[in-house]
C-alpha cells in the first residue's frame, strides 16, 4: 500500500532562514537517519506540480517507491526557492530543481548534493522551444538582433540556452532585451506583441502552435551539441548522503524504475491521468501536452554542459566538476 500523499504549505521563516544561511547548521537544521527498526524509509520529497519533478506522484501513486521499502511524504511547494528551502532547514531529505539552480547554491556555500536523475533532453523530445506568434515576420533564430525575447526566469538554463542559440545563430545575445514572464504571461505578451519571440514549454507551447503560431528551434539543442544531458535532479545534503547511503541507494533504484515506466508509451494514459490529478490542469490540456522524458542515471557528462554554460555567461564565478556535485549510484556487478 502507497504512504498517504500530504501536501503542506512552508513556512515563510523556513525561506527567510534559507535565504540567509549558508550552511544547515545556521537554520537548525540536521541529518538524520530516515531508516526505521522496521527497514522501512521514511522520506520527505519536496516537489512543484509539474511535469518536469511528476517522478515524485508517479512513485507515489504507482506504489514504486512502497515497492523499495520507501514511504514517501510529498511536500508540494510554490516553487524553486522554497525547494532550495526545504532542503537547506532539513524540513525535506530531497527536492527537485535544476543543475544549474543546484550548482549556484554549491557555489554559495550550500552543502548541496544531486542524487537521482529528472528530465533528461534528447534531441526528438527537447521540451522547450523558442516560439513567434501567428503573423510574425521572423522565421529564423538569425533575426532576432533588435527584438525583445521572454524567458520565464533570467540566469536560468532557458535563459542561457538562449543566449547560446543566439551567439550560435550570429546574433550578439547584448542586442536582444530578454524580459522575465511566467510561461502563461509569454503566451499572451505573444499574441498582444509586447515581446516578438518566447521560450515555452508544454502546455503553453501547444496552445501557441495550435494559434498559429511557429517554433524556431529549441535553445536547448545549444547546450550539449544536441546530446542528451539531465536538466532537472534531485538533491539533498552531502549530510544526509553521508549518514544515509541505503537510502540514497533506495530513491536511487526507485527513480530510475519512475522513470522506465513513465517513458513507456504504453503507460502514457495514465501518466497524464497521474499529472492532472496532480497539477489540476484540465485533462484536456493535459492530453494535448508532450510528455518529458526521464533520465535513468545520473552522471558527470550528463551535467557539466550545464555549469559550462553557466561559466561562459558568467553566472558561475568559478568552475565547478560535475564529479564533485553528484553522489554516485552504487556500482554493479
Amino acid at each position: 500500500m502507497t504512504a498517504p500523499l500530504r501536501t503542506r504549505r512552508l513556512l515563510a521563516t523556513v525561506v527567510s532562514c534559507a535565504a540567509a544561511a549558508l550552511t544547515l547548521a545556521a537554520c537548525g537544521g540536521g541529518a538524520q537517519n530516515v531508516t526505521g527498526d522496521d527497514g522501512r524509509i521514511a522520506l520527505t520529497l519536496a516537489t512543484v506540480a509539474t511535469d518536469s519533478c511528476a517522478q515524485s506522484f508517479i512513485g507515489e501513486k504507482q506504489g514504486i517507491f512502497a515497492a523499495h521499502g520507501i514511504d514517501v511524504t510529498l511536500d508540494v511547494v510554490a516553487g524553486v526557492p522554497e525547494l532550495a528551502a526545504a532542503v537547506t532547514s532539513g524540513q525535506a531529505d530531497l527536492a527537485c530543481s535544476a543543475p544549474t539552480a543546484v550548482a549556484s547554491g554549491i557555489n554559495q556555500g550550500l552543502p548541496f548534493t544531486m542524487i537521482a536523475p529528472g528530465i533528461e533532453y534528447r534531441k526528438d523530445n527537447p521540451g522547450s522551444f523558442l516560439m513567434t506568434p501567428a503573423g510574425s515576420s521572423i522565421t529564423s533564430v538569425s533575426q532576432l538582433a533588435g527584438t525583445t525575447l521572454a524567458v520565464n526566469a533570467l540566469n536560468t538554463l532557458p535563459h542561457l540556452s538562449t543566449m547560446a542559440m543566439l551567439q550560435d545563430a550570429g546574433v550578439d545575445p547584448a542586442s536582444v532585451t530578454f524580459v522575465n514572464l511566467a510561461f502563461p504571461n509569454i503566451g499572451q505578451a505573444l499574441e498582444t506583441g509586447q515581446v516578438q519571440s518566447g521560450v515555452l514549454q508544454p502546455p503553453y507551447q501547444d496552445d501557441m502552435e495550435a494559434n498559429g503560431g511557429r517554433k524556431l528551434a529549441s535553445p536547448y539543442d545549444a547546450v550539449n551539441g544536441g546530446n542528451p544531458f539531465v536538466y532537472t535532479v534531485w538533491f539533498g545534503t552531502k549530510d544526509f548522503a553521508a549518514q544515509n547511503p541505503a537510502a540514497v541507494t533506495a530513491i536511487q533504484e526507485a527513480m530510475a524504475e519512475v522513470s522506465t515506466w513513465s517513458n513507456d508509451p504504453a503507460n502514457a494514459d495514465t501518466r497524464r491521468a497521474i499529472l492532472a490529478g496532480a497539477t489540476g490542469q484540465d485533462p484536456a490540456v493535459v492530453a494535448r501536452s508532450a510528455l518529458s522524458y526521464y533520465g535513468t542515471e545520473l552522471t558527470p557528462e550528463l551535467i557539466q554542459s550545464q555549469l559550462d554554460l553557466q561559466r561562459r555567461f558568467g553566472t558561475l564565478p568559478k568552475e565547478l566538476n560535475a564529479a564533485d556535485l553528484i553522489t554516485a549510484a552504487p556500482a554493479t556487478s
